[in-house]
């Protein structure tokens, strides 16, 4: 049976009871699984404990020395060794834009720029290993799960020359736009992948599965909120259509069939992770039909939440449980505190007040991003809602700030998607 072109229930009723349920620490390699293994292996997986997921977007080489040696230890300094005995219990780890990276690769290219940066990448490698591999024998050795995170549309190449593949340049027809031109929504990030287009879905579909078949990871992230581009007619103000829904929900499957195959041949999962809007409706705008992806079993861990959201925790929470699929909390100071540069402190009162909120309406976990600090007390503190009940904090729960990423600079009339509960 084809399984992800049936519905999830259905699957779900065809896996017999003597199917194994017992999910793997993450590292650990087990026998060759069958199919009805390995998925009642990867929903135990799914199930795992993750108080905190900490993204790490990868910039720990931007703050290197020219001087200081550059090595796994001093890679593992910069954001992660001392979160050992913190409440991170995975790390997204997000190794550069889109299609250049720091991993080593076949599929996609080396990050050369900035310069001091780059020494530390080709350091690792003449080392024999790089940032991902590091980063992945580091948390499993400490009982962390890693993820590799994919920016699905990372577009800071739209204004950084130096950060857009020589791919994207040998192939201009794929982006949304040109350089120069005014778009009037997708925040003019003109630089954006069409998914439109076979070959750019073809792309994403082979880096993921080089590192799928690369790197010990213990699942893949999909990050669609950095940036939230997809399809062309968006960037006009035009209907992301049905049509379009469906190309991104082929690439999804193509992608969740080959994580089975990899995960039935190491014995262990890789489980599938999304971070999107916390709106069934904007998802659908944009090309994202998640209600179709959680029927069929696509995905296994869902964030909600970035510089913007949408809607009261409680709602993206009772989603998460209606279809049995964890559903994290995205924390970011940019909504926050509506300011606030990923190297800024963090305004810990807060913080400990929006996780608590968070973990009230019934999530499952919290997602931090933009940071990066290992030893700031938000890694000790939020992943644990009892002992945020004990410290002094700020209760709330922010939707918009008023930074410029906002829901309807991305989609014409997205403000329209935004619930908050009047008087919050």
């Amino acid at each position: 049976m084809n399984y992800t072109h049936v519905s999830r229930r259905r699957f779900l009723r065809t896996v017999g009871a003597g199917a194994a349920t017992a999910a793997l620490a993450p590292g650990a390699a087990g026998a060759a699984m069958t199919q009805e293994e390995l998925v009642a292996a990867r929903h135990k997986a799914r199930r795992r404990k993750r108080r905190i997921i900490m993204n790490n977007d990868g910039n720990d080489f931007h703050s290197a020395a020219a001087e200081e040696p550059k090595t796994p230890e001093s890679f593992l300094g910069k954001r992660t060794t001392p979160l050992v005995g913190s409440h991170v219990d995975a790390i997204f780890y997000c190794t550069g834009v889109f299609n250049l990276y720091t991993h080593r690769s076949d599929e996609s290219e080396l990050i050369t720029h900035p310069e001091a940066a780059a020494r530390y990448v080709h350091e690792l490698i003449r080392q024999d290993t790089d940032s991902l591999e590091v980063m992945t024998r580091f948390g499993h050795e400490h009982g962390i799960e890693v993820f590799w995170s994919m920016r699905m549309n990372d577009t800071h190449d739209s204004g950084t020359d130096h950060l857009m593949c020589q791919w994207k340049k040998d192939h201009p027809d794929y982006m949304v736009g040109k350089k120069g031109e005014k778009l009037p929504y997708g925040c003019n990030r003109w630089s954006s992948v069409d998914y439109g287009l076979e070959p750019v879905r073809d792309k994403v579909y082979r880096i993921f599965e080089d590192v799928c078949t690369r790197y010990d990871v213990d699942g893949i992230e999909m990050d669609f909120f950095r940036h939230p581009v997809l399809f062309r007619p968006q960037m006009t103000g035009e209907p992301v259509t049905q049509e379009h829904c469906d190309m991104l929900t082929g690439l999804v499957r193509r992608i969740r069939e080959m994580t089975e195959r990899v995960g039935a041949e190491r014995g262990r999962p890789v489980l599938i992770a999304a971070r999107l809007f916390d709106s069934i409706g904007y998802c659908k705008a944009l090309g994202i039909d998640l209600v179709r992806w959680l029927d069929e079993d696509l995905v296994d861990v869902l964030t909600g939440g970035g510089y913007f959201k949408f809607e009261p925790w409680q709602d993206w929470a009772a989603l998460g449980d209606k279809y049995d699929v964890p559903t994290y909390a995205c924390l970011v100071s940019r909504r926050l505190m509506s300011g606030g540069e990923p190297e800024a402190g963090t305004a810990i009162k807060i913080w400990r007040g929006e996780a608590y909120t968070a973990w009230k309406a019934g999530v499952d976990g919290i997602y931090t991003f933009n940071r990066f600090d290992p030893r700031d007390p938000v890694f000790r503190e939020i992943g644990d809602a009892n002992l945020i009940e004990s410290l002094e904090r700020i209760d709330q729960e922010s939707y918009v700030g008023k930074f410029w990423s906002r829901p309807e600079t991305w989609l014409k009339g997205g403000r329209a998607f935004v619930k908050e509960p009047k008087g919050s």
